[in-house]
């Protein structure tokens, strides 16, 4: 009975340490959420939502009130003040479809916040991967100078015990005592990379920049290679591209509407209004009138200005439409470089990892060989530090294939989905 408590509680202390592992995806989602670019990203979103409601009420009528008091100076009146009361209601009737363009031009712009705000989500997902994979090489690297500070003082012991027993020079003892000063330099380095690589990862979640965090994921966890995109799709669906297409519909809106403002306008109100009675006499009263108008009015000539006005909007259109055609440019070449930097990123790992295994059973042969007096200390030393070299080329080479991954997942915006 005891034995199943015992291993109850391991499985649980077990189950528990998995849960306080931070996976990638966890991650993301607590940068995202305290994200400030996102609540930017929002917040500018609800105000292009705002903004499309509000140039929807162009299409209603409107209704004012106003009031208006006088006083004369006249001694002539029996009354020197009046008053005046006036409601009314007003609605354009056609106003050269500048109330349709301003409604369109923020129906886009609505939809250009919402693409931006997917291109910010992106950028955040990004800026996450990237902390979370610096933290994990600095882990890595840090636990390899951890690994190599303790072969050195194991080989000073190797090396002092063969000395006190008249087996090793005193040059080899003070070659190992100048190697151990330079791996505490390397661990001290090595130290400070790490705890600058964890301030950043907690500061982007909010966390305090000196909490303890067990990553659920490492670098050495070789990830397949995913599956390449086309490029006509990847263009297609990113936001980028899809911004530039609504940016250019909106501005050819943008020439609909400076045109607008030259056309005709035809409004239509009717009012009413409270008054007193003339002349002014105490007693007199008050009145109602009231009645209807029907206004036109229409810019006939004004040197010009109509057409700078729609050749100004023209010329942005083209600019627009020029920014598009950069756009696909870019994300074709970017996709281009993305999807090369996976493959070779994948070649150096596989290459590394093949070097870090003979690496390592060579340092345990120059090692052993030292010990059984046919092999010098250089030759150890030179074995140690081949080893390390590669041990830093592995972990680099580690990092850059997952970081070649989401810069691919990136540039392809596949991080959204």
């Amino acid at each position: 009975m005891r034995l199943n408590h015992i291993l109850i509680l391991i499985m649980t202390l077990y189950v528990v340490e998995l849960r306080a592992q931070t996976t990638l995806n966890d991650y993301r989602q607590e940068v995202i959420n305290y994200s400030h670019e996102m609540q930017i990203a929002d917040l500018a979103t609800e105000t292009a939502e705002a903004d499309m409601r509000r140039a929807h009420k162009g299409y209603l009528p409107s209704l004012s009130l106003g009031a208006e008091t006088s006083l004369d100076f006249d001694d002539n009146l029996s009354r020197p003040w009046a008053w005046l009361a006036e409601a009314s209601l007003s609605q354009t009737i056609y106003s050269g479809g500048s109330v349709r363009s301003r409604v369109k031009r923020q129906e886009l712009q609505h939809s250009i916040s919402e693409v931006d705000r997917q291109m910010a989500l992106m950028d955040v997902i990004y800026s996450a991967d990237k902390a979370y994979w610096q933290l994990s090489r600095a882990e890595s690297y840090l636990a390899i100078i951890r690994e190599y500070v303790a072969a050195v003082d194991s080989l000073r012991r190797v090396v002092k015990r063969r000395y006190d027993e008249g087996y090793s020079a005193k040059g080899d003892l003070l070659q190992i005592e100048s190697r151990i000063s330079d791996a505490h330099y390397q661990l001290s380095s090595a130290e400070q990379s790490y705890h600058i690589a964890l301030h950043t990862f907690n500061s982007l979640c909010g966390r305090d920049i000196d909490s303890n965090i067990s990553l659920g994921e490492s670098i050495a966890d070789i990830r397949m290679m995913p599956e390449r995109e086309s490029v006509s799709e990847v263009i297609e669906h990113h936001p980028r591209y899809q911004s530039m297409r609504l940016s250019v519909e909106e501005s050819l809106w943008g020439i609909k509407s400076s045109i607008a403002e030259f056309l005709p306008t035809l409004r239509a109100s009717v009012y009413g209004i409270v008054q007193p009675t003339t002349p002014y006499i105490k007693g007199g009263g008050s009145k109602i009138d009231g009645g209807a108008v029907l206004s036109l009015s229409a810019p006939i000539y004004h040197f010009g200005e109509r057409h700078e006005a729609e050749r100004s909007a023209k010329a942005h259109h083209l600019q627009q439409i020029a920014l598009m055609e950069q756009a696909i440019d870019d994300i074709e070449l970017i996709e281009g470089d993305a999807w090369a930097n996976i493959y070779n990123a994948r070649h150096r790992v596989d290459v590394t990892r093949e070097s870090l295994s003979i690496a390592e059973e060579n340092l345990e042969m120059s090692i052993y060989s030292y010990g059984e007096g046919m092999a010098t200390i250089l030759d150890v030393l030179q074995a140690q530090i081949s080893w390390l070299q590669i041990s830093q080329n592995a972990i680099a080479s580690y990092y850059d294939y997952a970081m070649a991954i989401s810069s691919y997942e990136y540039v392809t915006a596949a991080s959204l989905h």
